[in-house]
Parts: C-alpha cells; structure tokens; sequence
C-alpha cells in the first residue's frame, strides 16, 4: 500500500522540483547580465549587475523579483533604494550590455579593412573599438556605463584587425 502512494507522490514532487529549476533557470537566463540604465538620482549611466540568486530563488514559484547585486555608482554614493530597478523591469533587454553593443555593430564595417566588423556574443571573440587617437581597445577594458561616450565617438573594429594590430606592435 505504501508502494502505491509513495510512487506517485514522489514523482508529483519530482515533477514540482523540476517545473522550479526550470522557472529559475529561465529567469536567471533571461535576466544576467550587465545592464547599463540612467541613474534617478544622478541622471548619469549607471553600470549594474542583478542579484541572480535572489531572482532565481524568487523565480521558482512566482514572478521574480529584481535586486542590485552591484551598482557603478555605489563607489561615490552610498547603497540607495535602487528606483532604477524600474528601468530594467520596462525594458530588461534594451538595458542589457549585450544588447546595446550588438545593436551598434550591426551593420558597421571595420575602420581597418573594411569587412564586416562582426558581431558580439557572450563567449566569442567579439570586435573591439578604436579611439580618435587611433587605439585599440576590446571591451574588458571598458566601463560599462561609458559604453554610450565610447559608441559616439570611436569606431569599430573587426577580431582580425585587432588581433594583427597587438601581435605586429
């Protein structure tokens, strides 16, 4: 008798764990990320990560709910009431780095050669910028919340270039 109520319930149970991790694994996939949002108090880009353990706890049996893990501006100001979080909540994925970077490059021909400068990913070797002065810089050498001052006044750079320039200097 055990054996027949202990096999179902086990599989209801197992069954309500994995419907959990996949709404947590779906609201972490869709919500990671480094976002650059205007800040309320300052109105300058503020760069800012999410606290995705706190989205993927809160995602497993409701809506998530959205918490700063990190904030650019914290470094000059104290931890705030963070009211940015609505910007992110509006438009989460135009906010996204990623998102904002491979919107610019589409389209656009590398300074250098001419070709297609590529495009972004999380793990590829992505396209780099080169500066007025005629620097190259790729993208971990950049803050994030200087991502809109870089896009107005560099220009993009294919991963060949890049690479021919660093390994001939």
């Amino acid at each position: 008798m055990n054996l027949v109520i202990g096999i179902p319930a086990a599989l209801i149970l197992l069954g309500l764990v994995a419907w959990a991790l996949w709404r947590a694994a779906r609201a972490y996939w869709k919500l990671h990320g480094r976002r650059v949002v205007t800040c309320p108090e300052t109105g300058q880009p503020a760069a800012v990560d999410l606290a995705m353990w706190h989205i993927a706890l809160t995602a497993t049996f409701s809506e998530p709910t959205l918490r700063l893990r990190d904030c650019s501006r914290w470094r000059q100001r104290e931890r705030c009431n963070q009211p940015c979080l609505g910007e992110i909540l509006a438009a989460a994925e135009d906010c996204l780095v990623l998102t904002i970077l491979s919107k610019w490059y589409r389209g656009k021909a590398c300074i250098c050669c001419g070709r297609p400068a590529g495009r972004i990913s999380r793990w590829g070797r992505n396209p780099c910028l080169m500066s007025p002065d005629l620097r190259m810089l790729e993208w971990k050498d950049i803050e994030a919340e200087n991502i809109s001052q870089m896009l107005a006044t560099h220009s993009a750079v294919c991963r060949t270039c890049l690479v021919a320039e660093t390994h001939t200097s």
